[in-house]
């Protein structure tokens, strides 16, 4: 099992030609929308425009992630692409809450709208966000925050999508209310899917467990190797998109090789799994019983272990000459 990522570089790339598809279209119906009278067009250029800023932030987290982990920082910087997939979901929030709004006041209004221009441009602006959709489609499985930026552009096609419907509606029949119910429907669909993204990137920020790691089919390689009585623990962490922490306790014969066990687990994760960062605790079993046998002391935590006030000795009995104070 393995999860590959593609290249960086090629996702900066496809990232940076949608964001500038994103301009040109946000150009073209904001023109649109002064020659039409349409404020259908006009509140759809201005979803492209969050769409822009969107693009920026998720450029901003590639490049950012892409720094070498260091003493300071020993995971990366992976968790700035779930961040920016989090300021990405509640944009799309915001976004979704404005065109529910402008809906409830368009089907009201009483604005004269050119149908024809206000086709014409939707239609432009329809098929270069096709162009977009398409370049992000792929490399959207692969990170969430680009899982983000590609709903941004859907959502955008959605709501173009929504701008020719109801154009057509507007020239052939004149019942324009029918234009704010599919906009209704599309600011519930966008507040449908930003949710989903505000709620795995919360998962991944507060170290959730997560489904996606093969914890099972891990256990089976380890349970495998010689020497290994049990598995007490195995705890994964998510730190973006197709990256995992790996932190295993192995509890082994008295008699294993633990060094070579020690490899083994090592080798199991980044050969087979692809995990970048592994820690791996191996002990005899009569060792975790004694660590099983020990509690926590409850501390306040606000106050945190300064000042060394733990309420022990440091005299360590029997070699007095370690004696020390503080």
């Amino acid at each position: 099992m393995s999860n590959k990522r593609p290249k960086r570089k090629k996702l900066i790339f496809y990232l940076s030609l949608s964001g500038i598809l994103s301009i040109l279209i946000f150009c073209i119906e904001w023109i649109g929308s002064k020659e039409s009278g349409s404020l259908a067009l006009f509140a759809d250029a201005g979803h492209i425009f969050a769409d822009i800023f969107a693009h920026l932030i998720s450029l901003f987290a590639l490049l950012i992630a892409s720094k070498k982990p260091s003493s300071k920082y020993p995971f990366g910087f992976h968790r700035f692409e779930v961040i920016a997939a989090f300021l990405n979901g509640l944009l799309l929030i915001g976004i979704s809450i404005f065109i529910l709004y402008e809906s409830y006041e368009r089907y009201y209004g009483n604005a004269t709208v050119e149908a024809d221009t206000m086709l014409v441009y939707s239609l432009i602006g329809f098929g270069i966000n096709l162009i977009s959709a398409g370049l992000l489609v792929g490399v959207s499985k692969t990170s969430l925050n680009l899982k983000s930026a590609y709903l941004h552009v859907l959502s955008d096609l959605l709501g173009t999508l929504a701008v020719i419907f109801g154009a057509l509606l507007i020239r052939f029949t004149g019942v324009k209310q029918v234009d704010s119910i599919l906009s209704i429907l599309l600011g519930l669909f966008i507040l449908k899917t930003s949710y989903g993204i505000v709620k795995e990137s919360v998962q991944i920020l507060i170290e959730a467990d997560t489904s996606e790691f093969d914890k099972a089919h891990l256990l089976e390689h380890i349970q495998a190797l010689a020497g290994i009585h049990s598995v007490p623990k195995i705890t994964v962490r998510k730190l973006t998109s197709g990256v995992f922490s790996v932190e295993i306790q192995v509890a082994t014969r008295e008699n294993a090789n633990r060094d070579q066990i020690t490899f083994q687990i090592h080798q199991v994760l980044k050969e087979e799994f692809g995990v970048p960062f592994v820690s791996v605790e191996v002990l005899t079993y009569p060792m975790l019983q004694k660590l099983e046998s020990l509690t926590v002391r409850e501390s306040e935590r606000e106050f945190g272990h300064h000042g060394h006030e733990h309420g022990h000795s440091h005299d360590h009995k029997p070699n007095k000459k370690h004696k020390h104070s503080h």
